[in-house]
């Protein structure tokens, strides 16, 4: 419940930054399986924003050279 109140939260500064459009895919997607959720909400969200710009993104790095060795 906390991190639900905490998504909650964090979405009154969110969703007004977003288009509808967004707004309307991904709380289709945070209700989908009959649990609405505002982590599911609030996590669509980042994630399109990430897409928007992935640079600030984490970095990644491929697997090790020598893991098989």
């Amino acid at each position: 419940m906390r991190d639900e109140n905490a998504a909650q939260q964090q979405l009154t500064t969110v969703w007004l930054a977003n288009s509808t459009e967004l707004r309307n895919r991904c709380e289709g997607e945070a209700t989908a399986g009959g649990n609405d959720s505002y982590v599911d909400l609030l996590i669509c969200m980042q994630m399109a924003d990430w897409v928007k710009s992935p640079s600030s993104g984490p970095k990644l790095k491929g697997a090790s050279k020598n893991r098989n060795n």
